[in-house]
């Protein structure tokens, strides 16, 4: 399965409590233990006024309370849960806690305590999954009633582009909705190639480039066909390939027409490299989407290594395009 461990960092507001019912989704397909966390600031700040200790102590017994109540209506669940309340700033003791309890998923609103902004997420939010290096699921304030979310995920839109990273993905989300009554659209958009200038370009110039985007949609086409095939053990797998000039507009745009419950991708594309959080086309996706955005990290070590060794990420052979479907010059 691929989450074991799934943290859901809480501040006790209305919008954070929004991500819990993605979390028990995940929980349950994956057989993870959930981790409640809250941050409490600490005793000693010196940054502001002074707190008083009473109060202090009065507000880590509610908070003690609340995620006692909580943690009673996951255990209800036979889901396994945890829960923690630590002191310190929220981004920081996030990650550090991430790091010492082998958390493998973050479970969190763009939004919490702090309410809506200007900016795509809050500071929090921002700074953990920046700083994390964890996988993690996004999820819009106000996108959904939650008891809507009972009965799972009935469509989950997978961002391809031909990487290894979203086959990785593509068999990631598979595996996790084994046995559900659940659709997985495999979508690849075909990038319609740039050519900026002062001039509009010429005929052959526009030949070119139509010529240059159907060799790319014969090749996706079938490799498409044959991911979906493979990952159709049971799950009902469905490939759609488009062409436009901005892949995440219309990743995100599809998922809405398609009615999708969810939007899963992974954090860099075939462009980006590991060392940034998210390649453009992922952050562009997580700021714009209404719906919830999960993102997987990197490959696992083992699998990167098999990767350079030539080997395989999952088990999706890669077709071979016959010889005449070639574009006709």
């Amino acid at each position: 399965m691929p989450f074991k461990h799934i943290l859901l960092p809480l501040d006790g507001s209305s919008m954070a409590e929004e991500a819990i019912a993605h979390a028990l989704v995940i929980a349950r397909n994956s057989a993870a233990e959930i981790h409640l966390l809250h941050v409490q600031k600490s005793q000693s700040r010196t940054d502001e006024q002074s707190i008083d200790p009473v109060d202090w102590r009065l507000r880590r017994a509610e908070l003690r309370s609340y995620l006692n109540q909580l943690a009673e209506r996951i255990s209800e669940q036979d889901i396994p849960v945890t829960l923690s309340i630590v002191e310190g700033r929220p981004a920081e003791q996030i990650v550090e806690f991430c790091e010492d309890h082998k958390i493998d998923l973050i479970v969190f609103t763009a939004y919490g305590r702090g309410g809506l902004s200007r900016f795509d997420f809050g500071s929090t939010a921002q700074k953990v999954f920046s700083g994390s290096g964890r996988s993690f699921m996004i999820v819009r304030p106000g996108e959904r009633p939650a008891e809507d979310r009972e009965t799972g995920y009935r469509r989950i839109l997978v961002s391809m582009d031909g990487s290894p990273r979203s086959e990785w993905v593509a068999c990631q989300v598979a595996t996790m909705m084994r046995g559900q009554e659940a659709e997985l659209i495999l979508l690849q958009v075909i990038a319609v190639p740039e050519m900026p200038r002062r001039m509009p370009i010429t005929r052959e110039e526009h030949a070119t480039r139509e010529k240059f985007v159907e060799c790319n949609r014969r090749a996706a086409q079938a490799y498409l066909e044959e991911i979906a095939r493979q990952l159709q053990n049971g799950l009902k797998v469905r490939p759609l390939l488009l062409v436009a000039q901005n892949v995440a507009e219309r990743i995100y745009a599809t998922a809405a027409a398609e009615g999708a419950d969810l939007i899963a991708m992974s954090a860099h594309d075939w462009q980006s490299g590991a060392q940034q959080v998210t390649g453009t086309v992922c952050h562009t996706v997580m700021c714009q989407s209404d719906l919830p955005v999960l993102v997987f990290q990197d490959l696992p070590e083992a699998q990167l290594q098999a990767l350079r060794a030539g080997g395989e990420v999952c088990q999706i052979r890669h077709p071979t395009l016959p010889e005449n479907s070639s574009v006709q010059q």
